[in-house]
């Protein structure tokens, strides 16, 4: 990993990770607007965000989603761009695909594309697996690789679980890590949901501006996701995540208002 944001899931990178292991989207459409504060520890300057992202749903069974992520952190700024589609296919699958493009330096990807396809499982379709893989491209030839597999169970109408593993290997050095989550999604969409995530694993690069490049070293990030629909068209989201591994520790506060249309 080259980010004190690590690729391997954070949620301010959810346009890049569009074909991630996801439930295709409910019809209607949506678009959020929003930014976050981050504060580090061991010297680091603080940082912030600012994205702007929508999903438009269509009645083909196509759902088509894109984000524009604007970044400061380590004293230089850049973001990133991104748009993905997914499609049902029948009643057991759905597919999905995103292309995104990054620019302002080392912590953030030049290119990046994702795939991945999932099956629903079972006569009530609770279960559904999902097996996907990415390729992202780095300033001075770096690149990372890998595989993602998970598993989200429909508990009921208000809670689902999320479990999965990202399979990293990133390049120069050919460097393996692994990155395992586990997550929660509590409540009901148009009233008010409650996500929680939490992720330990390994990362393999870690890029603190232009300085040195630490590899193969733990890292563990916990999160919540706040969605409150104050009205049946609009509501506010509230953000807050931690991140720690050896070098430093990141607290993140963020929020956005969304429309549903």
């Amino acid at each position: 990993m080259k980010t004190s944001l690590p690729r391997l899931g954070r949620p301010l990178l959810a346009g890049l990770l569009a074909a991630a292991a996801a439930l295709p989207a409910a019809a209607g459409d949506l678009i959020e607007i929003g930014g976050s504060a981050s504060r580090y520890s061991a010297g680091l300057p603080d940082g912030g965000s600012a994205h702007l992202r929508g999903s438009w749903a269509f009645g083909t069974g196509t759902v088509v989603n894109a984000e524009l992520l604007g970044e400061r952190k380590f004293d230089a700024r850049g973001g990133v761009a991104s748009a993905g589609v997914t499609r049902t296919i029948d009643e057991d699958w759905f597919a999905s695909a995103a292309l995104a493009g990054g620019w302002g330096g080392p912590n953030w990807n030049r290119t990046r594309v994702d795939a991945a396809v999932s099956r629903k499982w079972g006569a009530e379709r609770r279960w559904i697996t999902t097996l996907g893989g990415y390729h992202a491209r780095f300033d001075a030839g770096r690149s990372d690789s890998g595989l993602k597999i998970s598993a989200n169970y429909y508990a009921n109408h208000f809670a689902v679980f999320e479990l999965g593993a990202t399979l990293n290997r990133s390049r120069p050095g050919n460097v393996g890590s692994t990155m395992p989550w586990l997550a929660v999604t509590l409540g009901a969409p148009g009233v008010q949901t409650l996500a929680l995530r939490v992720s330990h694993g390994r990362e393999a690069w870690l890029v603190l501006g232009d300085t040195a490049q630490p590899v193969d070293f733990a890292s563990t990030t916990v999160g919540a996701d706040w969605r409150w629909w104050i009205a049946p068209d609009w509501g506010v989201v509230l953000r807050a995540e931690s991140y720690r591994n050896p070098s430093y520790r990141r607290t993140t506060l963020g929020g956005g208002v969304f429309v549903q249309m």
